[in-house]
């Protein structure tokens, strides 16, 4: 069902964006967070969060900007929220990287094998929106970059 956004998202992704851009871009495609994605994190300067919400208009895309933030770290043994897994990227290896969390509304979760005519329209709309994002990202060091 629409639960496959995220995934989905990285495949159509990867070859748009590997050797698409002048900048390194790393697609990690999960089935839910985990504490060892803080190490890897640590050293991106933006990271990407595309996931399927049921909530919101089904069939449309939300961009929120996050920030690190601590939960619940009992939560960090089964499934970790983008802000607390920023906030443990901080707290073990002194930096969190620029980020946001991408989302598309899914009209059918269960019972489908496929994304629903809204899943449809939500991926199409994360696959033209995040490339913009990544494009259109400013590095804390760009502007010290030679011409």
């Amino acid at each position: 069902g629409d639960d496959a956004l995220g995934p989905m998202a990285a495949e159509r992704l990867r070859p748009l964006l590997t050797g698409a851009l002048r900048i390194s871009v790393e697609l990690l495609s999960c089935h839910q967070l985990y504490p060892e994605l803080a190490e890897p994190l640590a050293r991106c300067e933006l990271a990407l969060f595309v996931d399927a919400a049921a909530c919101g208009e089904p069939g449309t895309v939300r961009v929120q900007r996050l920030w690190p933030q601590s939960g619940d770290t009992a939560s960090l043994t089964h499934h970790v929220q983008p802000a607390a897994l920023l906030a443990l990227a901080q707290a073990l290896y002194g930096r969190a990287p620029e980020a946001m969390l991408v989302t598309g509304s899914g009209a059918t979760f269960e019972g489908c094998e496929s994304l629903s005519e809204q899943g449809r329209k939500a991926l199409h709309e994360i696959c033209r929106l995040v490339p913009r994002l990544i494009q259109n990202f400013r590095a804390p060091d760009d502007s010290l970059a030679a011409e």
